[in-house]
């Protein structure tokens, strides 16, 4: 899997028909502004420079929709589900295309009009004969096959009065542009239980050797398959469901840090399992 992000925006500004049919379905003005100023920013990776209008959940989900069909011929289909909290404590799904995974050792390239941020993860993957049904699996470890730690990199789009709202958050799919993968470890389902119940920890470190950002555990005090169920139902709602070899983030890692100028970085993880890193470096984007 890799980054692709030639044609871009050529395709943006040439997605007349498509918009035009996307008008028929966000029916509500302030829904065809959002996804207006939604694939502008996206494209160009360019801070909004006015606040989205108030959106109710159902076209904000709408919007976003229409966001990853536009973005479906460069960065493929939907490989996967980021969840984070709002300010309000709502669960924000950031579905992840083929495209957007690399690896460690990638040099990725900095934004035009934004700032990006990096957080850590853990990223689970959905076992085959588990997939669509939490029920079937007794344990977290019963339901998925691979702990892979990653670095999620997302432009920030929003305006600072918007970036912690559910509805903007889910209009703009957070923002995700990059997410660079470690090597996993495999889990069991006999034993899985030791690797994530285990001491979980990571780290991102700049070239001085400072901590940037660090964080603990693989879902906080929450519960991990509780967390996959509520999933489960949001995504049913929407008409999705969870499939075979889908990669499931079921909350971040620590705070997000902002990555300007900041050039190579390493992000460490470590379980009971032992160690991980990922290097990667930041370029202008005049390079790119």
């Amino acid at each position: 899997m890799r980054c692709q992000r030639r044609g871009l925006t050529r395709r943006f500004l040439a997605f007349g028909v498509l918009f035009l049919w996307a008008i028929s379905i966000v029916s509500a003005d302030a829904g065809q502004e959002a996804l207006e100023q939604t694939l502008e920013s996206f494209a160009a990776r360019q801070k909004m420079t006015t606040l989205l209008p108030q959106l109710n959940a159902s076209v904000a989900i709408e919007v976003q929709d229409l966001l990853l069909m536009n973005l479906a011929p460069d960065y493929g289909g939907v490989a996967g589900y980021l969840c984070e909290l709002a300010a309000d404590g709502r669960t924000v799904v950031a579905p992840v295309l083929e495209n957007m995974f690399t690896s460690s050792g990638a040099t990725l390239y900095g934004a035009k009009g934004s700032e990006q941020s990096a957080q850590l993860g853990w990223l689970l993957r959905v076992r085959g004969e588990v997939a669509g049904n939490v029920g079937a699996a007794p344990s977290v470890h019963g339901y998925f096959s691979e702990l892979i730690p990653a670095v999620i990199v997302r432009d920030q789009l929003l305006r600072e009065k918007q970036q912690n709202l559910w509805a903007a958050l889910t209009v703009v799919n957070a923002g995700v542009r990059y997410l660079i993968l470690g090597t996993p470890w495999s889990i069991s389902e006999s034993d899985g239980g030791e690797l994530l119940n285990g001491l979980m920890e990571a780290g991102l470190i700049d070239r001085g050797g400072e901590i940037l950002t660090k964080g603990l555990g693989l879902l906080g005090n929450r519960e991990p398959l509780s967390a996959v169920a509520e999933l489960q139902e949001l995504l049913a709602a929407r008409g999705r469901t969870l499939r075979a070899g889908d990669l499931v983030s079921l909350g971040p890692v620590g705070p997000a840090v902002a990555l300007g100028g900041i050039g190579r970085v390493t992000a460490r993880f470590s379980t009971v399992l032992g160690g991980r890193r990922i290097v990667f470096a930041m370029r202008p984007p005049a390079s790119g």
